[in-house]
């Protein structure tokens, strides 16, 4: 999967984040991506060993796309 493809289904996935749910997480760790749930956050494994804290629920729209965004720069 090229950057280019891995960006724009991590887009999809977030595009419109409101809460982590079953689909979400089945999607993310189609990537290569683990969630591991905490009591008000959610922090998402990358395996290059980076961990990425995120809300258990978004607080607008923007949220997801920040969250794809977070997700590609720790990646690269």
């Amino acid at each position: 999967m090229t950057n280019k493809d891995l960006k724009q289904e991590l887009k999809s996935v977030f595009r419109s984040y409101r809460r982590m749910n079953a689909s979400t997480e089945s999607r993310l760790s189609a990537l290569g991506i683990k969630v591991a749930r905490q009591r008000n956050h959610i922090v998402l494994r990358i395996g290059n060993g980076r961990h990425i804290p995120i809300a258990c629920t978004g607080s607008d729209k923007r949220e997801g796309l920040n969250i794809a965004v977070k997700i590609m720069k720790a990646m690269l």
